[in-house]
C-alpha cells in the first residue's frame, strides 16, 4: 500500500510540474504581448505629441503671418512665446533679458503666453511688452531713443544693435 501512495503521489507531482511548465508558457506569452502593446502605446503617444508640437507651430506661424498681412505688427500680452519668437529673430535677446528662457533656472513653455509667463516669474508685463516692441520700432526705422523709457527697458535688458528687417 505504501508503495501505491508512493506511485499516485509521484504521478500527481509529475502532473503539477507538467502543469506548472504550461503556466510559465502561457505567462511568457502573455508578458511578450504586453511588451509589443506598450511599444505601440509608447509609439503612439510620442506621434501625439509630435503631432500636437507640429500643431503649436503650425497655429503659431500662421497667427504671426495674420499679424504681419494686416500690418499690425507688435507684441501683444496673449501672444505666446513661440509666437514672439517667430515675429521677431532677435526676441529671444529681450526675453534672455528678462532671465526667460535661454538657460536652465529660468526655462519656460513656448506655449505660455506673454501675461503668463509674466504673472509667474513676477515681472512687468509693460516693461517686457515695451522692450519687445522697441524691435518692431526699429524694424520699421524709427530711432531707439524715441520709443524707449527708462521705465520700460532696464538696464538688464539686452537691446539688439543689429537691426533686421521683417
Amino acid at each position: 500500500m505504501g508503495t501505491f501512495i508512493g506511485i499516485v503521489a509521484l504521478i500527481i507531482a509529475g502532473i503539477a510540474l507538467v502543469y506548472t511548465w504550461k503556466l510559465h508558457q502561457e505567462l511568457n506569452t502573455a508578458t511578450r504581448r504586453l511588451d509589443r502593446y506598450n511599444r505601440a502605446l509608447f509609439d503612439a503617444n510620442d506621434e501625439i505629441r509630435h503631432l500636437r508640437e507640429e500643431m503649436a507651430t503650425t497655429t503659431a506661424q500662421l497667427r504671426v503671418e495674420l499679424k504681419q498681412s494686416s500690418g499690425n505688427i507688435s507684441f501683444q500680452p496673449d501672444m505666446t512665446v513661440r509666437e514672439v519668437q517667430m515675429l521677431h529673430p532677435q526676441a529671444q535677446q529681450i526675453l534672455a533679458g528678462f532671465h526667460l528662457g535661454g538657460c536652465s533656472s529660468c526655462a519656460i513653455e513656448p506655449d505660455d503666453t506673454l501675461a503668463k509667463i509674466c504673472v509667474e516669474n513676477k515681472l512687468d508685463l509693460n516693461a517686457l511688452l515695451g522692450n519687445l516692441n522697441l524691435l518692431v520700432a526699429s524694424a520699421n526705422g524709427q530711432p531707439h531713443q524715441a520709443t524707449r523709457s527708462s521705465k520700460q527697458a532696464p538696464e538688464f535688458v539686452k537691446i539688439p544693435n543689429v537691426e533686421l528687417s521683417l
